[in-house]
């Protein structure tokens, strides 16, 4: 990791900005080249500043500062969830087992984080370990969270909401996520992406009302999914959005037309090589299958 100095230098040579564009009416001229030779530091407001002349956001350069890499904590969450993405659990497995004892208490949310995605992946029931009673302390006794927080939260909270050694609303959980979500949208744009991590956990939330055959719930996430439908998604998110209003629409609505609808995402899946994030087959398998169940329990 270099000199934080010696990465504006580059980054400003990068851009083709002078001393002066960048550094006028935050520092003086002598104390930028200090600054940029690494001799000297910075007070965190006026560094800011010279971000914004810089024109470049703070994660940006935290990667180019160091070495264009991602930072420890962002490394160990990037390769637990390809882990368990791709089900290398037994990987997975080992990771915790190197890491769960960590005295670093971001490595220890982390351990807990995977801990819970190997506790839920076959079990409903799971014992609240330390780490995960840490990861859940993190998560609910911050008001505000930042952007790898909600990430985390839209994959766990929903299932841990219904432990019952952790009874959590999970209408709580959504509203604090919503709330969270908003600070990281513009008026015009999605710079973090936040949108698709809103689908991700919307998708868990709705399964876990059909699951727990919460009826009156699922029926409302439809507008939930529907009030994202003009927001910036990527493809993945975007397949997903319409994944679950068709399976809506398997148990409130038209079920042809739902059925239909998941046919034809599964055909849209085909055409590309790459991996959606979700399980598309499996899950249209298992909703054809319980939606025709709600159904018929219906009309008795």
């Amino acid at each position: 990791m270099e000199k934080v100095g010696v990465t504006t230098r580059k980054i400003r040579l990068i851009k083709g900005l002078s001393q002066k564009q960048v550094y006028a009416g935050v520092i003086s001229r002598s104390f930028a080249n200090r600054f940029e030779s690494g001799a000297n530091d910075i007070q965190a407001s006026k560094f800011l500043k010279i971000l914004d002349n810089l024109a470049i956001s703070a994660t940006e350069f935290q990667y180019i500062n160091n070495n264009y890499e991602l930072s420890q904590i962002d490394q160990m969450l990037t390769k637990v969830n390809y882990l368990y993405n791709t089900h290398a659990f037994s990987s997975l497995a080992h990771w915790l087992q190197q890491h769960k004892n960590s005295t670093n208490g971001q490595v220890r949310i982390t351990a807990g984080y995977v801990e819970l995605l190997l506790a839920t992946y076959d079990y409903r029931e799971f014992p609240l370990s330390k780490n995960i009673q840490l990861l859940m302390y993190h998560l609910l006794s911050e008001k505000n969270w930042t952007v790898q927080e909600i990430r985390i939260v839209s994959m766990l909270v929903p299932v841990i909401a219904t432990h019952k050694q952790f009874k959590v609303k999970i209408s709580t959980i959504t509203k604090r996520m919503e709330q969270n979500c908003i600070h990281y949208l513009t008026k015009y744009s999605d710079p973090f992406q936040i949108n698709n991590e809103l689908v991700n956990y919307y998708g868990v939330v709705f399964q876990n009302y059909l699951n727990s055959k919460s009826y009156t719930n699922a029926f409302a996430m439809k507008e939930k999914f529907i009030n994202l439908g003009e927001k910036p998604l990527d493809w993945d998110a975007r397949v997903a959005q319409q994944l679950w209003l068709a399976v809506w629409e398997l148990y409130f609505g038209n079920f042809k037309s739902g059925k239909l609808i998941l046919e034809k995402i599964i055909d849209f899946k085909k055409i590309f090589k790459t991996k959606f994030d979700l399980n598309i087959e499996a899950i249209t398998k298992v909703r054809l299958q319980d939606s025709q169940k709600y159904r018929n329990s219906k009309k008795e």
